[in-house]
C-alpha cells in the first residue's frame, strides 16, 4: 500500500510529462528495485544458504538475484528437486502479491528470480508474468 501511495503521484507526473507506457513500466521496475534493495539491507536473508540478495531493474522487469552458498558436489538431481521446490513456493506467492498490481495486469511488468552460486553460475532463473500466474 505504501508503495502505491508513493508511486501513484510519480507515475501521474510522468504520464503528464509525456512518458510512454514502456517508460512508465521501467520507472515502476526501478522504483520497486530500490524498495527491494532497501528491504534486503534492513533484513538480509538469513536461511543459512543465501549469502547475498539484490534487486535491479531490467527494462520493465524487476530482477531479484540471490547468491547461494551450495556444496561444490551438488548433483543435477538435487538441483532439479531444489528448483521444483523453489518454484512451487515462489511463483504462487508472487502471483498472489502481484494480482492487484496495475502494472503487472495491464502494462507488462514482470518479476524475474535469479539464483546463482558464489562463482556466478546460474542455478535457476524464472520469470513471474501473467502467463505464469494463469490458473493459480
Amino acid at each position: 500500500m505504501l508503495r502505491r501511495l508513493f508511486l501513484t503521484p510519480l507515475l501521474i507526473l510522468a504520464w503528464h510529462a509525456g512518458a510512454t507506457a514502456a517508460s512508465l513500466v521501467e520507472q515502476y521496475a526501478e522504483s520497486a528495485a530500490k524498495e527491494a534493495n532497501a528491504a534486503y539491507q534492513r533484513t538480509p536473508p538469513d536461511d543459512g544458504v543465501t549469502r547475498s540478495a539484490r534487486a535491479y531493474a531490467a527494462g520493465g522487469t524487476l530482477v531479484h538475484e540471490y547468491v547461494l552458498a551450495i556444496r561444490s558436489n551438488v548433483t543435477e538431481r538435487e538441483l532439479q528437486t531444489w528448483r521444483a521446490s523453489v518454484r512451487s513456493e515462489v511463483i504462487p506467492q508472487s502471483c498472489a502479491f502481484l494480482k492487484n498490481d496495475q502494472f503487472f495486469n495491464s502494462r507488462g511488468f514482470q518479476v524475474r528470480y535469479r539464483y546463482i552460486n558464489r562463482s556466478g553460475q546460474v542455478l535457476d532463473e524464472f520469470t513471474v508474468n501473467k502467463p505464469a500466474c494463469q490458473g493459480l
